[in-house]
């Protein structure tokens, strides 16, 4: 695959969707036509052939992008046998492209067990860089990567996110996931300002953002997953929409499922609705 940046911008404008959880299947496959694409979970999919074939019977009826949460992207070597693995499901959907976290998840000999920040340096940067050349070689199609949440700095780091991002991109030809919900939720808890945080980003290369709800827990607000989106996060949509064409929005709800999908589906609604009239505001003042 070319590390020119070609791969990313030619991706198509998906819309607004929802993260696909077992426990709202039904209802999602009942309000098909309030939902523009999916986005799975690639690590649920690797245990049981039975879970390509529901794989699917979900792709013949949503565009789907595969998600994961177990590459380590940010470790010094790559797991070969679960990027083959993640292959197989990255091929059933046919997706434009393959979405990650800008983090670690293990170390050698150790599963972390959960999506830790990585320390930005220069031998990190380059480490990353062979790891997103290596999967994109593997996969046959960009990688996006996403911002996380995170409770703490690692130290003595010699750049900033913003600036590993940058540089990881224009070396790589990688794309960004941003998650509005994670920067939102980082700036409050760390004390920076979020709109610095996005003049600093390529936001030339955003491919698709996030959204999700949180809740407070002793003075520190957890990315949950689990509750409406907050308007925080809100806001920060309606900034970057007047800065680029949005091309997709996934609403992530991973827990404290509502009664009512109707729940969720007003909150895709409302990210459809300021992702296309910012996009189609924008593009036509750029054709002036």
């Amino acid at each position: 695959m070319s590390h020119s940046s070609h791969a990313v911008s030619s991706i198509p404008v998906l819309g607004s969707g929802l993260g696909y959880r077992r426990e709202l299947k039904r209802a999602m496959f009942e309000s098909r036509d309030a939902i523009d694409f999916v986005e799975i979970v690639a690590d649920q999919f690797l245990s049981d052939p039975r879970q390509i074939e529901e794989l699917e019977e979900l792709c013949d009826v949503f565009a789907v992008i595969p998600h994961g949460v177990g590459l380590s992207i940010g470790s010094v070597t790559l797991d070969e046998e679960y990027l083959g693995a993640i292959k197989v499901v990255s091929d059933v959907t046919r997706s434009p492209y393959y979405s990650e976290h800008l983090a670690i998840t293990r170390v050698p000999g150790i599963d972390i067990g959960h999506l830790s920040p990585i320390w930005f340096t220069e031998q990190v940067l380059q480490s990353t860089v062979d790891n997103v050349l290596r999967v994109q070689e593997v996969l046959d199609k960009p990688l996006v990567l996403e911002n996380v949440a995170y409770l703490f700095d690692i130290p003595n780091a010699s750049m900033k996110q913003t600036e590993f991002f940058g540089r990881l991109v224009e070396s790589t030809g990688c794309g960004v996931l941003l998650d509005l919900t994670n920067l939102y939720t980082n700036s409050v808890n760390h004390h920076f300002d979020p709109l610095a945080f996005l003049d600093e980003l390529p936001l030339e290369r955003v491919v698709q953002i996030h959204l999700a709800g949180g809740y407070w827990a002793n003075g520190v607000l957890i990315d949950g997953h689990c509750e409406p989106v907050e308007e925080g996060s809100w806001s920060l949509l309606e900034t970057l929409a007047g800065r680029l064409r949005v091309k997709g929005s996934i609403l992530e709800h991973d827990a404290n499922f509502p009664a009512e999908l109707s729940v969720l589906l007003e909150q895709v609604d409302r990210a459809r609705r300021m992702i296309s009239h910012r996009g189609t505001s924008l593009e036509a003042a750029q054709a002036q």
